[in-house]
């Protein structure tokens, strides 16, 4: 091949890596641990020009990096923290712990606060394990006014034993908590898309590839929802496609630090 006609390859090459490969993504930030509720989830931040917000809203408890500049893209990660302050094994390990000294007004008031709410459960299992838990703390409450401190540490061993075992899973708590229009305050602004399952951090997960409807340009909505032990979780992506890269990267390096609050199997 002639000389000139091997520099243009070359040019044309080097040109064609320029455009198709594109610059090297930043790195993201260093990993950080949450501890949001009973579960800790570590994960790195995005870079530098997603500016970090507080999230405290609808339920959960969570961080929000905003893009400089970005008309609104944001990548959030949160945790269920209504859903998971339903749990009572807190509250019956903390009588249990301190019964003894209690006076009669602060152990009927820790009693009453144990007790497992009923009315609105998430699932059977929920609901069955709250009628377990009440049931025991009636009979604790007889057993203390008849003075059988035997019998009313075993009702509340069994209120323990119930609160411990039952974990909630992503199936009972998706449909609780997955987008659905209908429930938004401007449910003409979104695009169900695909849904799939899938896995996060080796935890069963469930993804699902919206659109959310602006005035200025449609944005991509990404949600990824999981669960561990018992705690819920979940990951979102409000933007274009050309940051939809790092949104990935940063839900790839989620992991769960080996249960440093997690209930005992």
């Amino acid at each position: 091949m002639p000389r000139f006609a091997q520099g243009a390859a070359a040019a044309f090459l080097a040109l064609a890596c320029a455009v198709g490969c594109g610059k090297r993504p930043e790195s993201l930030e260093p990993a950080e641990t949450f501890d949001w509720v009973a579960q800790p989830i570590t994960f790195s931040p995005p870079p530098g020009q997603w500016q970090r917000q507080g999230d405290n809203g609808g339920g959960t408890l969570g961080v929000r990096f905003i893009l400089t500049g970005g008309g609104g893209q944001c990548i959030g990660v949160a945790a269920y923290r209504l859903l998971a302050e339903r749990g009572r094994r807190k509250a019956l390990e903390k009588l249990i712990s301190s019964r003894d000294s209690l006076s009669r007004r602060e152990f009927l008031s820790s009693l009453s606060l144990a007790r497992a709410r009923t009315g609105d459960a998430i699932s059977e299992r929920e609901a069955a394990t709250a009628q377990i838990i009440n049931a025991s703390l009636d009979r604790a409450m007889r057993d203390y006014f008849s003075g059988s401190p035997g019998f009313l540490a075993s009702d509340l061993e069994t209120a323990l034993q119930a609160a411990t075992a039952y974990e909630p899973t992503l199936d009972e708590l998706l449909p609780h908590i997955r987008l659905t229009p209908e429930r938004m305050q401007e449910p003409g602004r979104w695009r169900i898309g695909y849904e799939r399952d899938t896995t996060l951090a080796g935890h069963p997960a469930f993804a699902s590839d919206d659109t959310l409807i602006t005035p200025e340009r449609p944005l991509l909505y990404r949600e990824i929802f999981w669960v561990v032990h018992g705690c819920a979780f979940k990951a979102v992506y409000q933007g274009t496609p050309q940051n939809l890269e790092t949104f990935y990267r940063v839900t790839d390096s989620i992991q769960f630090p080996e249960e440093a609050n997690a209930p005992p199997k």
